[in-house]
């Protein structure tokens, strides 16, 4: 009869290791799950971060090329009117010269 004692209680740790394996089992998955969801959370977080940072990047270079187109345009005006007006101050002397050459 002492063997079928041992033999139970030998059953009943099995049963008890059995059990704690299935909850070590189980909280092994409820973790892995909740690791998964923050995983999800954090790249869904950093994908939002890289589309900030492009708007912001995509703002800031069409600020500097409206800052570039602009400087440009200035630059070409001031040109276009220091020719103008070096154009202009030789105008009467150019016709001068034309009336010289034409007229007797």
């Amino acid at each position: 009869m002492a063997g079928t004692g041992l033999i139970k209680s030998l059953a009943e740790h099995e049963q008890a290791l059995t059990k704690q394996l299935e909850d070590a089992r189980q909280a092994a998955a409820s973790k892995i799950r909740e690791a998964e969801a923050k995983a999800a959370q954090i790249l869904a977080e950093a994908e939002q971060a890289a589309r900030d940072l492009e708007v912001q990047h995509r703002a800031r270079t069409a600020e500097a090329v409206a800052q570039i187109e602009s400087q440009a345009r200035a630059r070409a005006e001031a040109e276009a009117k220091a020719l103008t007006e070096a154009a202009a101050a030789k105008l009467p002397e150019a016709v001068q010269a034309v009336l010289r050459e034409v007229l007797p």
